[in-house]
């Protein structure tokens, strides 16, 4: 988040919007850090709260085939915006509209509900955390990962976690944004073959030690060596089994 405040914009604050650096509060915890930017997110007005929500928070979408598309290009578009915020993590939101809870996609941490037969309902990590008259629970169930329980209070009722995300998903064409604006490898690789430009890397005599590029591109010897080249030795890992 500090690295994205040098290219934030926003029209509702315009030259004021220095004034709300740093976004992310010194010395809070990591769920005072997720507060901070789910604020921001809101306040801007671009963004309701459960949409800020998916936003953050995104459920296991990628080489899903049974995902909606409208969906996927959503998680899509969004993940080019921001880097998921995995747990383990349940958390709660309210903004005197909409109240609810989420859990993260690896869905480690568990989520129990009641729904009362007098419009209230019960969220907790255990069961029996409140002691509850059974004859009055109306559904009781737990929350799944990457999945939302979330109360309309304006409209009075709960709205369901796919109701919910093909509205916000249809809202705008982000399969179309995804199309015209993100480029992904296979296609760049098939551009450049088209144009006859070499691929293939040629060795000389220079050492990474002494290869201005390292320095120009911010990678030390040690990145190169202890991070990026295992990285390259898993790819060539997985390319030679999935040949086989």
């Amino acid at each position: 988040m500090r690295a994205r405040e040098g290219v934030m914009k926003s029209k509702l604050f315009g030259e004021e919007l220095d004034d709300l650096y740093p976004i992310i509060e010194e010395g809070g915890s990591d769920s005072a850090a997720f507060d901070n930017v789910l604020e921001l997110l809101t306040v801007n007005g671009v963004l309701s709260l459960p949409e800020a929500v998916m936003l953050l928070v995104p459920e296991a979408w990628q080489d899903q085939p049974n995902i909606d598309p409208k969906k996927a290009a959503f998680y899509e578009w969004a993940a080019c915006l921001m880097e998921p915020w995995d747990g383990p993590a349940l958390f709660t939101f309210a903004d005197g509209r909409y109240c609810g809870a989420n859990l993260d996609r690896n869905g480690l941490r568990p989520c129990r509900f009641y729904i009362m037969d007098d419009d209230r309902i019960i969220c907790a990590s255990e069961v029996g955390t409140i002691g509850i008259d059974p004859e009055r629970i109306v559904q009781k169930g737990r929350l799944q990962p990457g999945k939302m329980l979330l109360v309309d209070t304006v409209a009075g009722r709960i709205i369901d976690d796919k109701e919910l995300k093909q509205q916000v998903s249809s809202r705008m064409d982000f399969q179309l944004w995804v199309d015209k604006h993100l480029l992904k490898l296979p296609a760049l690789v098939e551009r450049m073959e088209k144009l006859d430009i070499p691929l293939k890397g040629t060795l000389d005599d220079s050492t990474m030690q002494t290869d201005c590029r390292l320095q120009a591109f911010g990678y030390s010897f040690e990145q190169v060596s202890l991070l990026l080249g295992p990285m390259v030795g898993i790819f060539n890992t997985r390319d030679c089994i999935g040949s086989c």
